[in-house]
């Protein structure tokens, strides 16, 4: 995915999410159990400190759910379909979204994220500005 792609905040946005959500819980696909295996891996190599790591709960085919464990609050969803504004919105299949996402989530990991300032990309310590992504999308 290319940097001009109006869906790549967004796709930053859910990796920083992925990395830095002590108890995330990403529902989706079967095949998504094996592959958050090497992501934690790399994660407790980069994060010695770091106890808790994302799990997986087996969900539809056509999409992933981001959740806090914390309070089963969905921060992101990666769908064709539009969730509430409350979530980030990746208008993408599970597959090429899951492969985007933590592809940026393994760059921005080898940057030092999310113990660097920042390398987690232009305007990463703002506050994530849902009406205005999805504006962005929905205008290109």
């Amino acid at each position: 995915m290319r940097v001009t792609d109006p869906r790549w905040p967004a796709v930053r946005e859910v990796a920083r999410t992925l990395l830095r959500t002590p108890a995330l819980c990403v529902l989706g696909p079967q095949w998504l159990a094996e592959q958050l295996h090497p992501l934690n891996l790399k994660l407790s190599d980069v994060q010695p400190s770091r106890t808790v790591f994302p799990t997986h709960q087996l969900a539809s085919e056509n999409m992933l759910q981001f959740v806090d464990a914390e309070d089963n609050t969905l921060i992101a969803q990666c769908s064709p379909h539009e969730p509430a504004n409350q979530a980030v919105w990746l208008p993408m299949n599970a597959l090429e979204g899951w492969r985007v996402i933590t592809g940026v989530a393994d760059d921005l990991l080898s940057a030092g994220y999310p113990g660097c300032l920042g390398c987690g990309g232009p305007h990463s310590d703002e506050d994530w500005n849902e009406e205005e992504s999805r504006s962005r999308m929905g205008s290109s």
